[in-house]
């Protein structure tokens, strides 16, 4: 028999006494005796494993909030100090104090349901929309009325400085092509060939061509994360939640896509999405038949890598793909300063000054190619083979699909019993690779192999 099992312990054993009298009483046969309490001990344990996983989330959760609580409290204290110049002015990730301000009141009226921030981002003019089933809804067009279900969208003011903010941590989002998708399932193309060209000759008839395209499957879907803030925040601190709040959650998002597009496995840690990394290696079964992928000549450690082995990746990519702008190295900082920087300063000697200013490159470069730094990537040896450096046309290999903007939801009930207010962005996107080249020809995603046996 199906039963939900959500008992205390008391009430377990009590089922397991009644079980056991039922069999005594010849209600039950000892073969159904077993079986019953098979399962029902099956269905606590697993319950148990719930409730242990919900109270581990609950407290990570209230470790988050402590700390984003002591973050908005230190920001007040100093008198915001830590977003202004030495001259006062604003220096914040909004562009400016008063879009700060009202992304806090935005968050206490969504969140916490303050009337009086309410209030102020009405006189402020700006519109409150939330998600509900598949239509968007106005608050003004309910009549005022609070909406308690469906999403909060993040009004229009505030979403270029999401976007800016979130390319600034997101290295993925700020150098793959984007693709507005109409529905959650949508086609971008994918060039293959170019036009062909012909020489007619005088009076001769020109021959027709056409670009080859295939089609990249997007299907998107929704990506959310979760944090709490304390119920007695006031409209005081909107800055300050603004400012911590928004940077938050923008990062959380740029952190997933990166770790999704660079080194996804498939697995349900990265949404069922593939990276670069994986797409690369799984090419061929065989590691020598990858084309995008140059193996570590000499098996060892990062030392063993050789100005050969990086010059062989940039040998790798195809010219239409190394194009001087888009083309660049995406690795771990500390496999730059370990391994890229090391061969540089070697080869051939380096001054002093060389080395001493090195450190301050704020756009750093090798091989005349850009070099984006993205804490995804391995920053130090693994136990195992693996690729540390890839050298990709993200633009030309990778796509973003981007179905829906953040938006925020909230529950009031979840978190009550710790006095806190339950923050959830939602976004809805795709993220497609499909620039892994194959066995004949690499594409415009390349990278090192490091062999370390």
């Amino acid at each position: 028999m199906e039963r939900e099992i959500k008992m205390t312990d008391q009430e377990f054993e009590a089922l397991m006494k009644k079980m056991l009298e039922d069999t005594s009483k010849g209600l039950a046969t000892k073969d159904e005796l077993k079986a019953a309490v098979a399962e029902v001990t099956a269905k606590k344990l697993e319950y148990d494993e719930h409730v242990k996983g919900f109270n581990t989330t609950i407290d990570e959760l209230k470790s988050a909030n402590d700390s984003l609580a002591q973050q908005i409290k230190n920001l007040m204290r100093t008198r915001f100090s830590a977003i202004k110049t030495p001259a006062g002015m604003y220096n914040g990730v909004w562009g400016d104090l008063e879009t700060a301000k009202n992304f806090g009141l935005f968050i206490l009226a969504e969140v916490a349901g303050s009337k009086a921030a309410a209030e102020l981002l009405e006189s402020a003019g700006i519109e409150r929309r939330y998600v509900v089933g598949d239509k968007i809804v106005n608050q003004k067009a309910m009549g005022g009325d609070d909406i308690t279900s469906g999403g909060a969208l993040i009004p229009t003011e505030f979403i270029p400085n999401l976007i800016v903010l979130m390319e600034s941590y997101g290295v993925f989002r700020r150098n793959t092509q984007e693709w507005p998708m109409g529905s959650d399932a949508a086609l971008a193309p994918m060039q293959t060939s170019d036009l062909t060209v012909y020489c007619p000759g005088t009076g001769g008839t020109i021959t027709a061509s056409d670009l080859t395209l295939k089609n990249v499957g997007l299907q998107a879907q929704k990506w959310a994360t979760l944090t709490a803030i304390d119920s007695e925040l006031t409209e005081d601190s909107a800055i300050a939640i603004g400012e911590i709040v928004g940077r938050s959650i923008a990062r959380a998002f740029a952190k997933k896509e990166d770790e999704c597009a660079f080194v996804g496995d498939g697995t349900s840690t990265y949404f069922g999405i593939k990276g670069i990394r994986t797409t690369l290696r799984e090419v061929d079964d065989t590691i020598g038949n990858v084309k995008g992928l140059r193996v570590q000549a000499a098996a060892g450690a990062w030392s063993a890598i050789t100005l050969a082995d990086l010059l062989a990746v940039a040998g790798l990519s195809p010219s239409y793909a190394d194009d001087g702008i888009d083309c660049k190295w995406y690795n771990h900082k500390g496999f730059y300063y370990t391994v890229m920087l090391g061969l540089a300063l070697g080869a051939g000697g380096a001054m002093a000054s060389e080395v001493i200013h090195t450190g301050y490159t704020p756009k750093p470069s090798f091989l005349g190619r850009p070099v984006e730094f993205t804490q995804v990537m391995p920053s130090v040896i693994a136990a195992a083979d693996h690729c540390p450096a890839l050298l990709a046309n993200l633009r030309l290999g990778t796509y973003l699909g981007d179905r829906r903007a953040l938006n925020i939801a909230h529950s009031k009930e979840a978190y009550f019993a710790t006095d806190q207010l339950g923050i959830r962005g939602t976004e809805r996107i795709a993220i497609s690779v499909y620039g892994q080249g194959d066995t004949t020809d690499p594409g415009p995603l390349v990278g090192l192999w490091a062999d370390i046996a």
